[in-house]
This record gives C-alpha cells, sequence and structure tokens, in this order.
C-alpha cells in the first residue's frame, strides 16, 4: 500500500496525460454507469472517486456514473465511501488501493457487484468483501 505523506506535492498532469485517462475509463466502464440500475439514463459522466485534486485524475481514481448516480455521490459522501463508489480525502487513501464497487459480467451473461481494485493501466482485479473491508480500516475508514 503506498501512503503519501502530507507534505508531499503531487505532480501536475498535462491535458494530454488526463486525456488519457478519461478515455481509458470510459473504455474499462464501457461508457455505462457503475450502478447499472434502470433509473440510469442519459449521459455519462467521469466522476473521481476521490474529490479531485492537482494530480490525481488518474485512471485508478476514475468512474463512470451517470448524473442522477454521480449526484446522489456527491450528497452522500460517507454511505458513498462505505459502499465503494467514493474514495475519503484523508492523505492515507490511495484511489488505486482503495476498494470499489463494480458490476461483473457472469459467464452466463447476468451481472453481479463485486469488490475490485483499479489500476492506472485500467486494470480491474476482484477482491473479497473481506479484503475490501479490511483495507479500509488500514486506511482509518471506519464505518458508522
Amino acid at each position: 500500500m503506498t501512503i503519501r505523506p502530507k507534505y508531499e506535492i503531487a505532480r501536475t498532469l498535462t491535458k494530454a496525460e488526463e486525456a488519457d485517462a478519461y478515455e481509458l475509463v470510459t473504455l474499462r466502464d464501457g461508457n455505462t454507469c457503475g450502478f447499472h440500475a434502470p433509473e440510469c439514463m442519459g449521459a455519462v459522466q467521469r466522476d473521481h472517486r476521490q474529490n479531485r485534486r492537482p494530480g490525481n485524475t488518474v485512471v485508478s481514481n476514475l468512474q463512470c456514473l451517470c448524473v442522477i448516480h454521480h449526484k446522489w455521490k456527491t450528497e452522500h459522501p460517507k454511505d458513498a465511501i462505505a459502499e465503494g463508489w467514493a474514495v475519503p480525502g484523508n492523505p492515507t487513501a490511495e484511489p488505486s488501493e482503495w476498494p470499489a464497487r463494480r458490476w461483473l459480467r457472469t459467464a452466463y451473461g447476468t451481472r453481479r457487484l463485486a469488490w475490485v481494485l483499479y489500476t492506472d493501466d485500467s486494470g480491474v482485479t476482484e477482491i473479497t468483501e473481506e479484503e475490501a473491508h479490511s483495507r479500509m480500516e488500514s486506511m482509518g475508514w471506519r464505518a458508522a
């Protein structure tokens, strides 16, 4: 796990690097909302899992959400963190190490909700629920 010191200054990304990250997350997520709910309709937005700041527009910190769920995530930050749709802003919470929720396709063509880790090269690695909660706790998150 990577822990950034509080005094570390993030490298500023170029516009091209940010554009590449947005393109990769769109390809990774299939340009669909991560919630995959019946109410997901209309435009999909690229959302920062951890609030945007210099240097964190990277694939592991991005996800696609519809307008409805992007608004829900913004209005319910604690629930969004606990449910795996957001990363807290504390210095020990690194998006590439913070578990995310994602719908995965099964061999039968259905979908199931899973815990995953995102990488900056657009990879997705499934982890167990126990590992997800352990990682969250090790980075300072305590569910209410």
